[in-house]
């Protein structure tokens, strides 16, 4: 008795998530985003407000107006070096994001989309001092964590067959941290969808 219950169970739900992938209403994906991101620091500094990132994704798109996705984000180090008459200091930052990102999207045409983001990340910001005198030699490295939310927009470029697609978009971030105030973000990136 119990396997004739259990039977078409299985079977009735093993149809309906089988039907996921190819109903148009739910479009997963995966993908990668290159980066300028322009830092708004809180001191005066001559480190370089310009960070290049690079992404990595996966979400999927919901319906024809909706979508989320998750993400992580890895930028190069910034250096600067101050020398004095037998001193000198280095400093490096550089930092790591993750989060998740809902999507609005707004159809312009068959190919083009305009979109609108909105989403929480936690920035992971590093900061590693090095002085060097001809007495002492120091090192310090400070790890700061800060969630913050960021919005963005962009335009979005399906190709013909809806495999994949070519973005550029724009990210603001009022980060607050004790180095870096706020964070620009423009980025160009593909998806592949499934």
């Amino acid at each position: 008795m119990k396997r004739l219950f259990i039977i078409p169970v299985l079977f009735l739900s093993t149809s309906v998530f089988a039907g996921i992938y190819t109903n148009d209403n739910f479009k997963p994906y995966i993908g990668a985003d290159f980066g300028l991101n322009i830092a708004d620091y809180t001191t005066n500094t001559e480190l370089n407000q310009n960070f290049v990132s690079a992404t990595i994704n996966a979400g999927a798109r919901i319906g024809r107006n909706f979508g989320a996705e998750l993400f992580f984000s890895h930028s190069a180090t910034n250096d600067v070096q101050y020398l004095m008459d037998y001193e000198s200091l280095d400093h490096e930052i550089y930092y790591q994001a993750f989060g998740f990102d809902i999507f609005g999207y707004y159809k312009i045409s068959k190919e083009f989309d305009f979109f609108t983001t909105f989403g929480v990340a936690n920035y992971k910001i590093f900061n590693k001092f090095d002085y060097i005198s001809p007495t002492t030699e120091q090192s310090k490295k400070i790890t700061e964590n800060e969630v913050s939310t960021r919005i963005g927009i962009g335009l979005m470029y399906t190709f013909f067959g809806d495999d994949a697609s070519m973005l550029i978009q724009y990210q603001y971030t009022p980060l607050n941290n004790e180095w870096i105030k706020s964070m620009s973000e423009f980025l160009i990136g593909a998806r592949y969808i499934f």
